[in-house]
């Protein structure tokens, strides 16, 4: 069987690590299979609530299971195992890490005969991930080829926009909800929806108000990715007379998860609350 992994989806689960360097953290990882190899197109943290020690953290199934169901209705793609972070003592799975697994297998609406479970070490702040098949009972260390993320949409067919679903749909509705909801509390605040040419959403912000703190010259950009919510939106504060973008710090999307919305970025921004 061959493994190949979207260097996006190893990149969440780096960043991941970083931010959780004292204590075990992990999530799913998601993808496509048939009878030659298995495509991991994305991968997840923890979730919002959920445990973590030295040497031990508990996913927040609930949610990880709504966004395993998100992924699906914009990709099709299906639940492939776990991935998790050791201390660096231990750079393999656990007999637990197999016994859990092995009871995963067993049950019949997973429907897999093997789970792929990467482990992640930290050393000297850099992360090591390793790939891992559990199956009947034992693990077994394999290697997987690292690829650029729209080389595997290109493969795979898996260019949709979340917008382009029917869930998508309904998401968009509940965004520009929100925005009227602000337009309401702030007259000089003005949403812009604009399409990039790779079809990816664009929400353009303006706070004309001279009491706001982004004047008149000033924007807030907001483009939401092809998996948008499950990943955060990029946002950044573009200036007209500069023509500069400059990066937005952000307690929401620094904690971000799939029932947050766009308009919490700007309210966040507009309240002078994300610091």
């Amino acid at each position: 069987m061959k493994y190949v992994v979207s260097k996006r989806a190893l990149e969440i689960i780096e960043r991941e690590c970083r931010n959780h360097p004292d204590t075990e953290t992990g999530g799913i990882i998601v993808g496509l299979r048939d009878d030659v190899q298995v495509t991991i197109t994305h991968a997840t943290g923890p979730g919002v609530n959920w445990e973590r020690s030295a040497h031990h953290f508990v996913k927040d199934t609930d949610y990880l299971q709504s966004v395993l169901n998100l992924l699906f209705q914009y990709f099709q793609v299906n639940y492939l195992g776990l991935w998790h972070k050791h201390p660096d003592t231990m750079p393999c799975p656990s007999g637990g890490d197999v016994a859990s697994a092995m009871e995963e297998i067993s049950d019949t609406e997973v429907g897999l005969d093997e789970l792929v479970t990467p482990i992640c070490v930290v050393r000297s702040s850099q992360v090591n991930t390793v790939p891992y098949v559990i199956k009947d009972g034992a693990y077994t260390q394999v290697e997987w080829d690292v690829v650029p993320h729209k080389s595997l949409v290109e493969a795979h067919a898996l260019d949709a926009h979340w917008y382009s679903r029917p869930i998508g749909q309904e998401r968009l509705a509940k965004e520009m909800e929100r925005f009227t909801e602000l337009e309401l509390k702030e007259p000089g605040l003005k949403v812009d929806v604009k399409q990039g040419t790779d079809g990816t959403y664009r929400f353009h912000v303006r706070l004309d108000s001279s009491q706001s703190l982004l004047n008149k010259n000033r924007r807030l950009v907001l483009l939401c990715p092809q998996e948008y919510p499950v990943a955060p939106p990029e946002v950044a504060a573009y200036d007209q007379g500069s023509k500069k973008y400059e990066p937005v710090s952000s307690q929401i999307l620094d904690d971000w998860n799939i029932f947050r919305l766009l308009g919490d970025v700007v309210e966040e921004w507009r309240t002078g609350s994300h610091g």
